[in-house]
């Protein structure tokens, strides 16, 4: 079978995704990750290698290795490796050559499409330097899109929107950042106004700042390093991964320590996530900037923005969406796979077999540049009423998109060849000298560099120098402060120029072409829906998403059939809270007249939740019939005692309830709403689960450590099986003969096979765990540990915790989205829902 293949040649990393008939999924490049590092390696026989075999190589021979060289596109100063020199295309043209043959060997066969990204505010002369890469990959007739469409593919493809619903992609990579606007209409996705970028800016920055600080906290001790020694190179190549593993870690924790290993010297510098903020607060600032413009060329106001989805590995840096939401006062969305998401979307892209008008032409074509795009371009999404799936590509119909030049720059930097020593001895108070060429270099194609200006291979080390050193001794706060402020200068002295044109054009709004009524646009035409996908592939260690308000004392969280929308069974507030899983916001707060709302249980078709209603007098005991369409109780079911989480059978005929006090489970048919028996089980019932043919019911029998079996056929038990103290949830796990249970006072979950209805495996877990949930491929389940604040994920291949997730405060139960990326926790004492992404 044939494939098509999506590839991300990024400045820090590059990410490549395979899209087939039914899905889309990324290609593992690397040795230990996905992504593969962009670096290239000059080996002694000439021969270039890279990726990791590369960068293994970066600290014992820092003269051999180029990397970031894609911000250097359109200087004609090669890159220097070892003593030899390399265009820039012929580095990047071979990052895809190796793609491609890994590819290649991998699948068997040569892709049948391949689609290459690169940033939105390139202009023509950089987009035809980059037709010359594939060439020396030796691909023929690969097409071209931006970062952002790409990125606008996968999100397509992986949210439901409403008609009309406008979201902004911000991308903040390793080099350079991009912004573009698009919105929802019946069919597709529409890309509005003109998409806008600020070429250097980027994670690579943010690692300079951090290196210049170490020298600025150290007195200056990189300063006088001998230039001439080759340990001095080999340490200041080690220090820069360190600087880049601390930024990394300031994402999680609020300090970090960048060990500083020089010749002769040995020391440690603490690193504090709000002196790193301070540092890159300016730049954040200037990207906001950037996204407001382009909202203003897209005639788009910020409050009808439903989200900005952030997309790119310096996306995740929590100041990110923090000063985006405060900016904007608009929700973000985090990506699952924010390094993944432009690989991803290109994939579906090529899989589709169009692109949008004003991509850039096949290879040997001319690109067309108009300075003002249509607003027809269309990336139709998930079809109605479907749950997305992150990993799977829309098809992209017909679309009439011409992207502006860029006004951003090439510029000239340090010589990848060597590292840059961004330290001067003496002189005035240092800056980030100006290394964008003048206004215009880039975008007509008709220009190089000023003869002079210094690049790779000018032969002394170029780069940033640091601030000047503080007083020896000097540790007081006034001291820090400059410390952080001198930091943040460097970074953002270093972005003025690329944001010089906005003086001039950002006054102006980009005009914005209407369809006319004699010439409707293609995307208009009717667009196939795509294929169902099958859920993603989750992961032994999911990685925490943002934290979102859930209202007061959300002790149970259950998401919609189709994805769309959680809702959340808030205690004390006697409300249900409905949260929109596209936007992680809440959208509609519901009262529940009759009482404490406890659990919550969907009907198949989502048109119905069934909430357990009770209090702990025990005076209450009845379910609540709320409508999803008008977000109302339209009615309440008196049962025989506190009704504990109930469950409807697969054809949405019937509703279990456990009756906790009485020992019982009333089944209530859901066209009257009436109670037709009752099904006698042990004390006392706190849980129900069907089997996916609907044929068997698992009750959790909290009081007898017993799970129950029901023949649902005629309402008795088959069989009861022993497990540990106190269980209180089942799962039945989506296509293996396996039930999963928690032991509240046990710390355990037990596995059971249903075909012989005997306990396989008893796994240790957190304190009191309370719920147990299965991801939708089955190789994960994740348990919320109430008294740890912890979720554990077992292997359900191993039977073993692979890892433990710390949550909010006392996380009471868990629920996945059905396309598999995200799982919600709900945190009864904080208020809040914990998002773990669970594909990655």
């Amino acid at each position: 079978m044939g494939y098509n293949l999506g590839v991300d040649l990024g400045t820090t990393f590059v990410a490549a995704a395979i899209a087939n008939e039914s899905r889309v999924e990324m290609f593992t490049l690397g040795d230990r990750t996905v992504v593969t590092p962009a670096i290239v390696y000059l080996r002694e026989d000439g021969a270039l290698v890279s990726g990791d075999a590369a960068g293994r190589r970066a600290v014992s021979s820092p003269d051999r290795i180029g990397r970031e060289f894609k911000r250097r596109l359109g200087d004609p100063t090669p890159v220097i490796l070892g003593g030899t020199p390399y265009p820039v295309t012929t580095l990047l043209g071979t990052l895809l050559h190796d793609v491609i043959t890994r590819v290649t060997e991998t699948e068997g066969t040569k892709p049948d499409s391949v689609v290459l990204t690169h940033p939105a505010n390139w202009g023509p002369f950089r987009r035809e330097l980059f037709e010359e890469v594939p060439q020396v990959a030796g691909l023929t007739s690969p097409r071209t899109v931006t970062e952002p469409e790409a990125a606008a593919a996968h999100y397509a493809a992986s949210r439901n929107l409403s008609d009309g619903d406008v979201i902004a992609v911000y991308d903040l990579g390793g080099g350079t950042f991009d912004a573009t606007v698009l919105r929802k209409f019946s069919g597709g996705i529409e890309i509005l106004g003109i998409p806008e970028g600020i070429e250097r800016l980027g994670g690579v920055d943010f690692d300079e700042a951090i290196l210049s600080y170490v020298n600025y906290a150290a007195n200056g001790a990189l300063s006088e390093l001998d230039m001439g020694d080759p340990q001095t190179s080999i340490a200041l190549a080690r220090l820069r991964q360190d600087c880049v593993l601390a930024k990394e870690a300031l994402s999680v924790d609020n300090e970090t320590t960048v060990p500083v290993f020089l010749p002769h010297r040995h020391f440690d510098v603490q690193l504090s996530r709000s002196d790193f903020e301070d540092m890159i607060r300016a730049p954040i600032e200037s990207t906001i900037g950037t996204l407001i413009r382009t909202l203003r060329s897209a005639q788009i106001d910020q409050n009808r923005l439903s989200a900005v989805l952030l997309v790119g590995g310096s996306s995740r840096i929590p100041l990110v969406s923090r000063m985006i939401s405060e900016e904007l006062g608009r929700p973000t969305v985090v990506d699952a796979h924010p390094k993944y998401a432009v690989a991803l979307g290109a994939a579906a892209l090529a899989r589709a077999g169009a692109l949008p008008a004003g991509a850039a032409a096949p290879t040997g074509q001319t690109a067309k540049d108009n300075r003002w795009p249509d607003r027809t371009a269309t990336i139709p999404g998930p079809r109605s009423g479907q749950s997305g799936d992150p990993a799977a590509g829309g098809a992209v119909a017909a679309a009439a998109l011409a992207h502006g030049t860029s006004r951003g720059s090439a510029s000239a930097g340090p010589p990848p060849g060597q590292p840059s020593v961004p330290f001067q001895r003496a002189g005035p108070p240092p800056r980030i000298p100006d290394e964008s060429y003048p206004l215009g270099y880039g975008d007509s194609g008709e220009h190089g560099p000023p003869a002079g200006m210094s690049g790779a291979g000018s032969g002394g080390p170029s780069g940033p120098p640091p601030p000047p050193a503080p007083p020896s001794g000097s540790t007081s706060r006034n001291g820090r402060r400059l410390l952080r402020v001198a930091a943040a200068a460097l970074l953002v002295a270093g972005v003025l120029a690329g944001l010089a044109y906005v003086v001039v054009t950002q006054f102006w709004p980009a005009p914005i072409a209407e369809p006319t009524a004699s010439a409707p646009p293609a995307a208009q035409a009717p667009v196939p829906a795509p294929p169902e996908q099958p859920p993603a592939v989750s992961v032994p260690i999911p990685s925490i998403g943002p934290t979102i308000p859930a209202g007061q004392t959300p002790g149970f969280v259950v998401v919609s059939p189709n994805g769309r929308q959680a809702y959340i069974a808030n205690r004390a507030a006697g409300v249900v809270t409905v949260v929109d899983t596209a936007v992680n916001k809440v959208t509609a707060t519901i009262p529940v007249p009759a009482g404490p709302p406890q659990y919550l249980a969907f009907s198949p078709d989502g048109r119905t939740v069934y909430v357990s209603v009770w209090n702990e007098a025990r005076t209450i005991a009845a379910v609540g019939i709320l409508n999803t369409t008008t977000n109302t109780i339209t009615a309440t079911i008196p049962v025989r005692t506190r009704p504990f989480l109930a469950a409807v059978t697969p054809d949405g005929k019937q509703l279990y309830v456990p009756n906790h006090d009485s020992g019982t489970v009333s089944v209530i048919d859901t066209t009257s709403n009436a109670v037709t028996t009752e099904i006698k089980v042990a004390p006392n019932p706190h849980w129900v689960e069907f089997s996916k043919d609907g044929r068997r019911a698992y009750t959790a029998n909290h009081e007898s450590n017993l799970v129950s079996v029901i023949d649902t056929s005629n309402h008795t038990v088959l069989a009861e099986v022993p497990v540990q103290t106190s269980p209180h949830s089942v799962a039945v796990h989506p296509t293996r003969p396996l039930v999963a249970n928690v032991n509240y006072d046990s710390a355990s979950v037990t596995m059971i096979d249903t075909e012989s209805e005997r306990v396989v495996a008893t796994i240790p877990v957190g304190k009191n765990p309370q719920d147990i949930t299965w991801a939708p491929d089955g190789r994960f389940a994740y348990v919320a540990n109430l008294t740890d604040n912890t979720v554990s994920v077992i292997n359900a291949d191993t039977m073993a915790v692979t890892a433990t997730i710390p949550t909010g405060s006392s996380p009471t139960s868990v629920a996945v989205l059905p396309n598999g990326t995200a799982a919600y926790v709900s945190n009864v004492k904080d208020g809040t829902l914990t998002i773990l992404n669970i594909a990655g």
